[in-house]
């Protein structure tokens, strides 16, 4: 089976997009898009964040508008779990640093957070990723017609 997946890594991290499913006992299945943030050294956990369809979307027109215009935009979810709540957030931007542009997608969760760096061209496609995914992973688990 394949699986639309794509992959952006830079100097010690990376971040993973690919379709996710989303199941709940009792509930009918969605679809839903993960990204994946890891680091290459050591032995942390990887982060995941998880969008909605519409989310998605909304995470490649952001894309698409920071890499002409620059800025920062962030996504934050907020859930709770037996720990207490967690809230992670999703950050996306375009930085000048010693007179170069770079971009860089960042998840941050309590302590721990994981900046990935990335080219333009990256960056967009990674949007496009996104927009293609927003649409794919629009989806409900319908049950079998009994006939």
């Amino acid at each position: 089976m394949k699986i639309p997946q794509i992959t952006i890594y830079s100097k010690n991290s990376g971040v993973e997009i690919s379709p996710y499913e989303k199941r709940t006992t009792g509930k009918q299945s969605e679809g839903r898009i993960a990204l994946r943030f890891f680091r290459l050294e050591g032995k942390s956990q990887p982060l995941r964040f998880v969008v909605n369809p519409s989310e998605g979307f909304e995470l490649s027109r952001l894309i698409n508008r920071i890499c002409e215009a620059g800025g920062k935009e962030t996504l934050t979810h907020k859930y709770d779990s037996s720990d207490g709540e967690t809230i992670t957030k999703l950050a996306i931007e375009r930085y000048e640093r010693n007179n170069r542009q770079g971009y860089a997608l960042s998840i941050q969760r309590g302590d721990e957070n994981v900046n990935v760096s990335t080219t333009a061209s990256q960056f967009l496609y990674a949007a496009e990723f996104l927009r293609h995914l927003s649409l794919s992973q629009s989806w409900v688990e319908a049950p079998l017609p009994t006939n």
